[in-house]
């Protein structure tokens, strides 16, 4: 693989433009998409308690399909949502989160959870559905991205040899044109993977708020337990809980508050 090999720009050439169904924003969204948009973003608080009422099984499996539509970094998608339908195992992740109002009032409890150890395993999913199996073969600049420059960035190992490696040859690299910094150590790669189940968990968030229900993500929470409740291994780290249900009004914590514009936003 050569020096100037980019997969930003060589996968392009190869790939070309998608031509296919799929649905694509265009002038027509501001009319028919955005309303709704915007009504399901300003909806979405963290709500803390919720009534009775149950979230039907369809539309709960249909938020948790368009949470995976979310975006992934080099599609890995190294995440997993757990929802805990189990009663005795609800009760014991309630607790874990010290029975707040949020998780024991909720209707429906979703663990996320970041899987950074899973990247390899994904990738040959991925391979698999790219390839159908096997019998299509992939154009060599995807085949050299997944299999030659994600391995490259994303694998790592436990005496931390390779990632000494790896960090020089990045440096090195980077001396004289833009290159790839990290992932380098096992804390980069946990906050890739803990950056790639936000998304996810955000893309759930809307999804509940646009089929009507409300939500709230819960960092307050014991996550060693959480593991061990649902035999969770060691690499696996619970990004947050997140609870839905109806919402009850008293649940809204006061007025929403944010920082102004100027003072998150910089025109640069």
């Amino acid at each position: 693989m050569s020096d100037t090999f980019n997969p930003l720009v060589n996968m392009t050439e190869v790939l070309g433009h998608n031509t296919g169904k799929e649905i694509r924003p265009d002038e027509t969204f501001i009319e028919t998409a955005l309303p709704g948009f915007k009504l399901a973003l300003n909806a979405r608080r963290s709500n803390r308690i919720y009534d009775d009422e149950k979230i039907p099984e369809e539309i709960m499996r249909d938020c948790l399909k368009d949470a995976l539509l979310a975006p992934s970094s080099s599609n890995l998608q190294t995440y997993e949502l757990y929802w805990v339908r189990d009663e005795d195992k609800k009760k014991e992740v309630q607790h874990a989160c010290f029975n707040q109002p949020a998780a024991k009032t909720a209707a429906e409890i979703i663990v996320v959870v970041a899987r950074g150890d899973l990247w390899d395993v994904n990738l040959k999913k991925l391979v698999h559905i790219m390839s159908r199996g096997g019998i299509k073969e992939l154009p060599k600049v995807v085949d050299d991205y997944y299999h030659k420059i994600t391995p490259m960035i994303m694998k790592t190992d436990a005496f931390g040899i390779y990632n000494l490696i790896r960090r020089v040859r990045f440096w090195y690299k980077g001396l004289t044109k833009p290159f790839v910094r990290t992932p380098i150590n096992k804390a980069d790669h946990r906050i890739y993977a803990h950056i790639q189940s936000s998304l996810a968990a955000q893309t759930l968030m809307l999804s509940l708020a646009a089929h009507g229900y409300d939500s709230c993500p819960m960092g307050g929470m014991d996550g060693l337990r959480i593991k061990k409740t649902l035999g969770l291994p060691r690499q696996a780290e619970v990004s947050m809980v997140i609870s839905t249900g109806r919402g009850k009004t008293e649940g809204l914590y006061g007025a929403r508050v944010r920082l102004g514009f100027d003072d998150l936003i910089k025109e640069v």
